[in-house]
């Protein structure tokens, strides 16, 4: 049976979703004929598994944008060695005639990337009378891209449309040459009404598949070997546009040697559901992952860029971790153990925890080749686990050598994603089957590999990269010692949690605590290294990534404001520009924050977001001169993150709101969670809470909680004196002992 037809165009809104046209949710961009804003780059539409760049016309067209040619990608599915690309899996463009005569480019055209329904929608206006809309989203349950497309015309003079969908499976440039050749063979399946492109890959693997192309229209299929042509004749009139939906199926023995059946079942599914149906599921699971919480901003640059941002860590989780993205532009895909912790903390932090979760188990996965990295002829335990700088599915390192591979601060990275997850969730279980091996291992290599000893007893930390910019072989660096003492302290505390490992225990305790002392400074303030001339966000990293310090440390306060200050030449990992990068703006606002400050983290991130490209994303490098990889994910974990922290902090038993929120914000609201398996809802209005709830998991026991709420919010309000135990005030904070047993409890609830 034909497709069922969609009802409407635009996606349908859920009772709880923002309605249409919500601009925190929504990015355009426009031009005439094939011009494009300056430094525009297609939006990013993702499931975490296929991954594509859309441009204006709703297709692919092989342009370049910024070195970025669109093409789709499919996460693991890469050729081998020396480079470990991702496989490019073609691309689809679009051919329009009326009454026979080729339309050309569009006269002009607008697009629009829709992050809360996680779609493109596009509108193309041609000279011949004629008008295209395009809806392109990929749903987050199956390999599948969907392409609508909405053909209208003036009048009765347009004449017949033919409408000729084209895909392309050619690999572009050298890459289909032995041994990393993909050979395709394309053919019409009469049973199935599609054009399959069925494929053999000689890469990292060997892979069969297919790529199945059909539509909910009759339509002529041919295929010139590596292109499929689906064409269809549409005879549309004035006031009464015509649909035509076209569907790319992938489906390959990556995932199960019975891919063939896979494909036949989702695309008899897809026929016999209708679109319609693929369009409810698309918005319900993706509502799912945006009603898990809210941010409410007076600042609309600030808030669109933290949506897209959130949009973003979405379509980048594969079902492994977080790469930078699954792009061959941005290290093809592969996985960091450095940059996936802050896509870690933004999602944990934003209550998306079983997203976030994939991140430790990852690192779990792998645990056994990174252990044997460093084990002494198989005999494990000791020498703990070397991951790789750049990790493949497989867990094997997929970087290029360099002196970044003597990185060993992405070791504390992975440990601090393993100990965050535990700490929000309050999950034992989690933690000693999976959290704590990890952390256990990383803390070994430390000890093993990484830690010094001098004649007095002391304690530092060898010689390593640190952040590439200081060059190579910098000893006792101050960002990698600090995350190598969170690492041994987080280890100790897990262990104490669960009971084992005393005689460790003790050991990571002295060295965590002696490797404090040798922490290089000048007298005055913390430094990259003893003797460093140079500027570096390095100095920041007592406080960010690593929470080892608190606004009280005077070292560690003066080195973040010498360096907001004298640090803006060296605002991005790479000796160029001149402006603060997206990703370090969220690594010093989150480290302002921490600190307490109410204006620097709001400027930078105001800075942030104004450097973002046409639809709200973020870039590596963004500037007149410099720009350079859109859709950087570490730049959306940083900015989530740091607008978290703002907004909500925890240090031990303490929830401090508002903390880094300016004060001239008067109204804003966040969900957002907690340590310990709860989660705080906050509104403030006119300058006044006038909602905090406390929301603990289902089986959270008693709890108990110190709340830092500046003064300035509580004028006139009344507490819930049924929880509040305790009160004092202090530097312009109010701090409040709740203790409340398992279940929701209002502690401020409307202006009294």
């Amino acid at each position: 049976m034909p497709f069922a037809r969609i009802v409407g165009w635009m996606l349908i809104a859920a009772s709880n979703a923002p309605a249409s046209g919500d601009a925190r949710f929504e990015s355009t961009a426009s031009g005439i004929g094939e011009s494009h804003p300056d430094r525009y780059a297609p939006p990013l539409i993702s499931n975490g598994s296929l991954c594509m760049l859309i441009d204006g016309q709703g297709c692919q067209f092989q342009r370049e944008y910024g070195k970025m040619t669109p093409v789709i990608y499919w996460a693991g599915r890469r050729y081998g060695p020396p480079n470990d690309q991702l496989i490019p899996f073609g691309h689809f463009e679009q051919e329009l005639s009326v009454a026979g005569k080729p339309c050309g480019a569009p006269v002009r055209w607008s697009q629009t990337l829709n992050t809360r329904d996680a779609a493109v929608e596009c509108r193309n206006e041609y000279a011949c009378g004629m008008a295209v809309e395009s809806l392109v989203f990929t749903p987050l349950d199956h390999d599948l891209i969907v392409i609508r497309k909405r053909v209208s015309v003036e009048t009765t003079n347009t004449g017949p449309v033919r409408f000729v969908f084209k895909y392309m499976f050619t690999p572009p440039g050298n890459e289909n040459r032995a041994p990393r050749r993909a050979i395709i063979t394309p053919g019409w399946d009469d049973s199935a009404r599609s054009m399959d492109a069925r494929y053999q890959v000689d890469g990292h693997r060997m892979y069969q598949g297919l790529v199945s192309v059909f539509s909910d229209r009759p339509v002529a299929a041919t295929h010139d070997g590596q292109a499929i042509a689906l064409t269809a004749d549409i005879a549309a009139q004035p006031g009464r546009p015509v649909d035509a939906t076209f569907c790319l199926l992938f489906a390959d023995s990556m995932d199960g040697p019975d891919f063939l059946e896979r494909a036949t079942r989702l695309r008899e599914r897809v026929r016999q559901e209708g679109v319609e149906s693929l369009v409810a599921t698309h918005r319900r699971t993706w509502g799912a992952y945006w009603d898990e919480s809210y941010v409410r901003l007076p600042d609309p640059q600030i808030e669109k860029a933290y949506h897209t941002a959130q949009y973003h860590l979405r379509a980048n989780a594969t079902k492994w971790s977080f790469p930078v993205a699954v792009l061959n532009t941005h290290w093809a895909g592969r996985f960091f153990g450095w940059d996936e912790m802050f896509c870690h903390q933004a999602l944990i932090s934003s209550n998306h925890r079983n997203i976030a979760r994939r991140c430790p188990e990852f690192r779990f996965a792998g645990l056994e080749k990174a252990v044997r990295r460093a084990s002494h002829y198989g005999r494990m335990g000791t020498y703990g686990a070397r991951y790789p700088w750049e990790t493949l599915e497989d867990g094997t390192e997929g970087a290029p050598p360099g002196y970044w591979m003597e990185h060993v601060f992405h070791m504390s990275n992975i440990a601090l994603a393993a100990w965050l997850q535990y700490l929000y969730t309050d999950d034992l279980a989690y933690l000693k089957t999976t959290g704590y091996p990890v952390i256990r291992e990383c803390a070994r290599f430390f000890r093993a590999y990484m830690i010094y000893e001098t004649p007095d007893g002391g304690m530092f930390l060898g010689k390593c990269t640190d952040l590439e910019r200081l060059g190579p072989a910098k000893q006792n660096p101050f960002m990698t010692s600090c995350g190598a003492i969170f690492t041994l302290e987080a280890a100790e505390r897990a262990a104490a949690l669960l009971k084992s490992d005393d005689e460790e225990r003790t050991a990571w305790k002295s060295a965590a605590a002696k490797l404090r002392e040798s922490l290089p400074h000048d007298g005055d303030r913390y430094i990259p290294y003893a003797g460093c001339q140079e500027e570096s966000i390095a100095s920041l990293g007592g406080l960010f990534p690593y929470p080892l310090f608190d606004e009280t440390h005077a070292r560690q306060r003066n080195a973040v404001y010498h360096f907001v200050e004298h640090g803006r030449a060296s605002g991005n990992m790479y000796p160029v520009g001149n402006s603060v990068c997206a990703w370090y703006a969220g690594w010093m606002a989150a480290a302002l924050a921490a600190l307490g400050d109410k204006v620097e983290p709001a400027k930078l991130m105001s800075e942030a977001a104004g450097g973002t490209g046409c639809f709200g994303e973020l870039f590596e490098i963004n500037e007149a001169k410099v720009s350079m990889r859109p859709w950087f994910s570490t730049a959306s974990g940083n900015f989530v993150f740091a607008m978290n922290q703002m907004l909500l902090q925890c240090r031990g038993d303490e929830i401090r709101i508002a903390a880094g929120a300016p004060e001239t914000w008067t109204d804003y609201a966040f969900n957002l969670a907690c340590h310990g398996n709860l989660v705080a809802e906050v509104a403030v209005e006119g300058g006044r809470l006038t909602k905090l709830v406390l929301m603990p998991g289902d089986s959270a026991p008693e709890l108990k909680r110190t709340l830092v709420i500046p003064e300035r919010l509580l004028q006139g309000q009344t507490l819930n004196q049924n929880i509040v135990t305790a009160m004092t005030a202090r530097a312009d904070t109010r701090h409040i002992t709740v203790c409340f047993a398992g279940r929701s409890e209002v502690v401020v609830a409307g202006p009294q």
